[in-house]
């Protein structure tokens, strides 16, 4: 069964793990199962839909993940990011701001 916007009856939350050419280099493939582990240990495994995405394009930021609703982009992750953002965001709703997308500034 879904919901109106096609998701997963019962999902809070869509995780998108870019596994674009950049972000896959960088180790994002490798993330996934730790992700699948750490929804799982959890208890989040009914609440979460976890997709593999194309390019996000904050390649030179990767690994990305979004998620939604929201959406929240998180960049730079490893091991300990997908933990604690599963921890935090999807099992208390509290955005890991260590974690949280910031574009470098450029100057001119």
């Amino acid at each position: 069964m879904t919901d109106r916007f096609g998701e997963p009856a019962g999902a809070r939350h869509r995780v998108h793990l870019c596994f674009g050419p950049n972000c896959s280099e960088r180790g994002s493939r490798q993330l996934w199962p730790k992700l699948e582990a750490a929804i799982a240990e959890a208890g989040l495994a009914g609440e979460v839909e976890l997709l593999a995405t194309t390019c996000r394009n904050r390649c030179e930021y990767g690994p990305s993940l979004n998620v939604y609703p929201g959406p929240v982009f998180y960049n730079g992750i490893d091991a300990e990011a997908v933990r604690e953002i599963v921890r935090e965001h999807l099992g208390q709703g509290r955005v890991c701001q260590r974690w949280v997308f910031r574009p470098k500034l450029s100057r001119t």
